[in-house]
């Protein structure tokens, strides 16, 4: 039973904090777009539109990314139920819209806790990993979204890749509506959706969070003691890199700590965390990501862009892992 009610705390308080979001997302874009408003993004959102030879919407989630992962990720489900995007196109947007969490990470977490912590040495291979990453989801977004095509007319054909939305400000129903009547369209298009959403991820991050603290998925645990004793480390890690897993500010407080003291080596911390990552990427990704992302995208859909983030997340660890066992 206290399983089950710590699970029901973490799940309301994560739809609290996701659900709001969602909402503020999700309603504000069909309200922007009912106004004709997304037209003003078309400076920003042409060149990465046809980079990638993808249509305008994959853009403006791009640009609205920057701001907020979540509300990107609302943005490009909406356009695939009205269906602006194709599932390819969807799963491609879906994880662009994850590249510009590396810059805003790299700004608020990397340089203000991690550089402080590991030092100018380690903390550079620290982030080089996680910048990888990036890229490599970056290059796979526009190889693919070249090499594939898609249904839309290619964007250097000389067509306004935001021409498409539904509401132009030369309407005359767009400009005359009043706020009232904006807000009711917008509330009736989308609740539906919404309310879906919020369903499934309650559903989803419940059922993970009973499975987690009831000990089924231990198998975590278990997994780092082989790990770092297959790299050669000290057993001394061992306890920074299970805090790492579940949190990785508080295991990268704990291996400064043990750095400070001289019980570890900078070889071994960085060792640790970035193979800690191995393990760390997918747990976070079943406990947190998953869950979202089914919610939004569906479980096909959703399923396939936590993959591929994941997959590129655990690739980019690995090379820069065998960098470090080779050449540190």
């Amino acid at each position: 039973m206290e399983i089950l009610l710590s699970s029901i705390v973490f799940t309301a308080d994560l739809m609290f904090r996701m659900g709001s979001v969602m909402f503020i997302s999700l309603f504000g874009v069909e309200l922007f777009m009912q106004m004709g408003l997304m037209r003003h993004l078309k400076p920003f959102g042409k060149p990465v539109a046809r980079a990638a030879r993808l249509p305008a919407e994959t853009a403006v989630c791009f640009l609205a990314a920057i701001g907020s992962m979540i509300a990107a990720h609302t943005m490009a489900a909406q356009f695939h139920a009205d269906g602006r995007l194709n599932d390819r196109e969807l799963r491609l947007t879906g994880i662009l819209n994850t590249v510009p969490f590396h810059l805003r990470e790299t700004l608020t977490f990397q340089l203000p806790i991690v550089l402080p912590l590991l030092g100018t040495r380690l903390a550079m291979i620290y982030i080089a990993a996680f910048w990888l990453t990036g890229v490599l989801k970056l290059c796979y977004v526009l190889i693919c979204g070249r090499a594939w095509g898609n249904g839309k007319a290619p964007l250097e054909t000389g067509e306004d890749p935001f021409s498409a939305y539904e509401c132009s400000p030369d309407d005359p129903e767009c400009l005359n509506r009043s706020l009232t009547r904006l807000l009711k369209d917008a509330w009736h298009a989308r609740k539906k959706m919404f309310f879906n959403m919020i369903g499934v991820l309650a559903v989803v991050t419940l059922l993970v969070q009973v499975l987690t603290l009831s000990g089924m998925l231990s198998w975590v645990e278990a997994g780092i003691a082989p790990l770092t004793s297959a790299l050669g480390l000290s057993a001394a890690v061992i306890g920074p890199l299970t805090t790492y897993i579940f949190s990785p500010i508080a295991g990268i407080s704990y291996m400064s700590t043990l750095l400070a003291q001289n019980s570890i080596s900078g070889y071994e911390a960085i060792t640790a965390l970035i193979a800690g990552g191995l393990i760390m990427i997918p747990v976070t990704r079943l406990r947190r990501t998953l869950p979202r992302y089914i919610a939004i995208y569906g479980g096909c859909n959703g399923s396939l862009i936590c993959l591929l983030t994941m997959g590129f997340g655990l690739l980019s660890r690995i090379l820069v892992l065998a960098w470090i066992i080779l050449f540190y």
